[in-house]
């Protein structure tokens, strides 16, 4: 049996506020977002999962985008290096869903199979107008794709489990470890929306969900629930997008 570790690898982070994560719940409560992707060694293999985007790239993305607090920490390559590779040296790359904020640094990984679901690049090449910002058109048509439809082994011990709802072809990433298996989520969350508490509907807001919350950012919000729900379901141990304590970890598990 193939076991793994996953490493996170923090490019910046922000301060924010809880809303967009949590529909309909804690909005105002402060939380710091990291942006980060994560790192999977095989045994002859050098495996991403997304690759994130740097401070001054999601500032000068947008003009809206120039006063946010971000705290830049580290760049793509430096990040890498920590890991004793480069990004030529990346052998896949495994896309939860084609946001920028996800997707920025791919480009320069240009030996990598870099695996989407169908229908998440379909809407990424002609997006709605609510979330055409969100996909930089001209980035995703230059980079070639290994194109799958739903749940599918990548490798062993690490495959992609349909979760569509954040964007409509989101996919978790589920990487076996010693301690079970381990979900990386195809959607942008974090922790709280898999753990709120039986009265939250009474004690914080009566549109607040049980057993967990759909993302506060989504293409279908049934669907965004029930992704939450399936992961929930059957990882032993959630990772969410942009979770603040779990992208400060060395390793996971």
């Amino acid at each position: 049996m193939h076991t793994y570790t996953i490493k996170p690898m923090m490019l910046a982070r922000m301060n924010s506020e809880k809303g967009p994560m949590t529909y309909l719940t804690y909005h105002g409560q402060p939380v710091v977002r990291p942006y980060l992707f994560w790192y999977i060694r095989t045994d002859d293999k050098h495996v991403l999962v997304d690759t994130s985007i740097e401070t001054e790239d999601y500032r000068n993305y947008h003009p809206g985008f120039k006063d946010f607090p971000f705290e830049s920490l580290q760049s793509f390559e430096s990040a890498l290096a920590t890991v004793g590779c480069a990004p030529e040296d990346i052998d896949i790359i495994i896309h939860t869903h084609l946001h920028m904020d996800h997707i920025y640094n791919t480009p320069k990984c240009k030996n990598a199979v870099v695996y989407v679901q169908q229908r998440e690049l379909e809407f990424a090449m002609n997006p709605h107008p609510t979330m055409a910002f969100a996909y930089p058109a001209e980035m995703i048509g230059g980079l070639d794709f290994e194109v799958i439809n739903g749940d599918r082994e990548i490798l062993p011990g690490i495959s992609v489990v349909l979760s569509p709802g954040h964007s409509p072809g989101g996919q978790s990433v589920f990487i076996d470890t010693p301690q079970g298996k381990a979900a990386i989520t195809g959607f942008c969350c974090i922790m709280d929306n898999f753990t709120p508490p039986e009265d939250i509907r009474t004690r914080v807001s009566p549109f607040s969900t049980y057993p967990v919350i759909a993302p506060g950012i989504h293409s279908d919000l049934f669907q965004a629930y029930d992704s939450v729900l399936k992961i929930k379901q059957l990882a032993d141990i959630i990772i969410p997008l942009h979770d603040p304590d779990l992208a400060l970890r060395e390793q996971i598990p």
